[in-house]
């Protein structure tokens, strides 16, 4: 009887076993499927810019797709760079900054940008001056100018001005409208998180870094393609979000086939 009990118990684990088996499904590790409300959707949008996933805030397709295919990788080619040290490109097609180390990527992260009215210019420009805490001059009297510190201060606590040759006013900062990341919303200037950008980029960037912004198409000119294939054997993921003391390791990629997205 004892020995009838315990095949019993035996049978109906492999019962219990086939369909979790059977039901087993790669997913890529994010931290947004066990969030909810405007912290689920800011989740998505930061797994969106760290896979080069256009920037949207919502799970479409292509959104699915690079979470739950395991033959699908991430890579940032890069053919020329400004600088072997750290710099930054603005992908103006995916709303997506990224800091780079020479060719590797240390982070991604979403952003806001320019209206079609008021759009973010395209260049080739560096960092021209950093402020903890700025105050806002309202655009050259545009707006009331705000004080720093102050709530209601659009630049957050973090300000990185750039300069673009015959532009004036434009900069990477916080936000004090979160749920407006991912979207092109701006006078021009480039928005963050305010826990990236204080975190991050802030910190690892300095006046004089060199600061790419262009769409996907003005960026592959320039040597720069973020891009989504599938995935060919023994491929790996390009190494992203490393701490800013670690120095990245050298990747060797294979060509794969790119997605269209």
């Amino acid at each position: 009887m004892k020995k009838i009990k315990n095949l019993a118990a035996l049978f109906l684990m492999v019962i219990v076993l086939i369909p979790s088996a059977v039901n087993a499904q790669y997913i890529r590790p994010n931290n947004f499927m066990d969030k909810s409300g405007a912290e689920k959707t800011a989740e998505i949008k930061k797994f969106q810019a760290l896979n080069n996933i256009p920037v949207t805030g919502s799970i479409n397709d292509l959104t699915n797709d690079v979470l739950y295919k395991e033959d699908i990788v991430v890579r940032d080619v890069i053919n020329h760079m400004p600088t072997t040290g750290k710099w930054i490109v603005v992908n103006k097609s995916k709303k997506t900054l990224t800091m780079y180390n020479g060719k590797l990527p240390m982070y991604k992260f979403p952003v806001a940008l320019g209206t079609s009215a008021t759009p973010t210019p395209s260049a080739k420009s560096k960092i021209q001056n950093k402020h903890v805490n700025p105050a806002w001059g309202g655009m050259g009297g545009k707006y009331t100018p705000i004080a720093a510190d102050d709530p209601n201060n659009p630049l957050g606590e973090r300000w990185m001005g750039i300069s673009i040759p015959g532009m004036s006013g434009y900069g990477i900062h916080g936000t004090i409208k979160p749920h407006q990341i991912g979207q092109y919303v701006s006078n021009g200037c480039i928005r963050m998180f305010n826990y990236d950008i204080e975190t991050f980029i802030f910190p690892n960037a300095y006046v004089g870094m060199p600061v790419w912004i262009g769409t996907d198409a003005e960026l592959k000119t320039w040597g720069v393609e973020q891009v989504i294939e599938k995935k060919l054997p023994n491929q790996v993921q390009t190494p992203v979000q490393k701490p800013a003391e670690e120095k990245p390791k050298e990747v060797v990629y294979e060509v794969g086939e790119l997605l269209e997205f």
